[in-house]
């Protein structure tokens, strides 16, 4: 008889659930590799209040500011966001601004 992924009763095969279940772990640790790898290319020398030149932080991409508030997080601050530097245009220099 092949496997089935309903039962005659309408349920979820029981013999499913562990497979489900270490799916759900390869992708949730998927997902901390890729943002810890952002985090380490941030520099860990910079001080509160200020903005440090960072060619991967990008004002307007989510995991970047996770990334850069994260970096600020981990040196004491509290938490930061990617700025553009100079004239503020998109081809402008990038940084995480970490607050006091």
């Amino acid at each position: 008889m092949a496997c089935r992924f309903v039962s005659a009763r309408g349920g979820v095969d029981m013999r499913l659930i562990p497979l489900l279940l270490l799916l759900l772990l390869l992708a949730a640790s998927l997902a901390m590799v890729t943002r810890a790898a952002w985090v380490g290319d941030y520099a860990s020398d910079h001080m509160c209040g200020r903005t440090f030149v960072e060619e991967h932080c990008d004002p307007a991409d989510t995991t970047a500011n996770h990334a850069c508030s994260d970096a600020c997080h981990y040196n004491g601050c509290g938490g930061g966001r990617c700025v553009y530097l100079g004239s503020g245009g998109v081809g402008s220099a990038r940084g995480c601004h970490c607050l006091p």
